[in-house]
């Protein structure tokens, strides 16, 4: 997802809202909150992570995807990391917090659609971990305008970084 240069902006008080969508979210996601993050959804979500990959200082940077999630997928996903008995990536849990920050919204030809992209700073750390580890990122949202406010369409989140925490993502980004 790209912007085009004739994306029109959102207006402050919209941007606002799109802000306390996204605060909210975050929210959920730090307290495990899964159910209501799920609410958030619309029922075609899409949900990407793909993180960087360089092979020699001639080629082009390329990325590839470590999660590519449609709704079954991710709410298998959903119900995995939050059963300690169907995961021992997330027995005991990890402690997260999530910073959503640089946050841009344009209009979409569709009008119930926004385009906002922000960028990522997620800290988790759990038990044989203690200093944590980091994911950083851009995230490129669709959220679609319902009846009672937004819900998230798509996400593609694209990491800054080449190697994931322990080789796996097991936690929502």
């Amino acid at each position: 997802m790209t912007i085009q240069s004739s994306a029109r902006p959102v207006d402050t008080l919209l941007y606002i809202e799109l802000q306390r969508f996204l605060f909210r979210e975050a929210k959920f996601l730090d307290r495990r909150d899964y159910q209501s993050w799920l609410a958030l959804l619309t029922d075609d979500v899409t949900y990407r992570v793909r993180i960087r990959s360089f092979r020699d200082s001639g080629a082009a940077e390329t990325d590839y995807a470590v999660v590519d999630d449609g709704p079954v997928e991710l709410r298998k996903r959903v119900a995995q990391i939050s059963n300690a008995r169907l995961s021992r990536a997330e027995n005991p849990p990890s402690l997260t917090r999530r910073l959503i920050t640089n946050v841009e919204a344009f209009h979409q030809a569709d009008e119930a659609d926004i385009l906002v992209e922000s960028s990522l700073l997620a800290f988790r750390t759990r038990s044989g971990i203690p200093e944590g580890g980091f994911y950083i990122g851009k995230r490129h949202d669709v959220l679609r305008r319902t009846g009672d406010g937004f819900q998230l369409a798509c996400r593609d989140v694209r990491l800054d970084q080449t190697v994931l925490l322990e080789g796996a993502l097991s936690i929502l980004l």
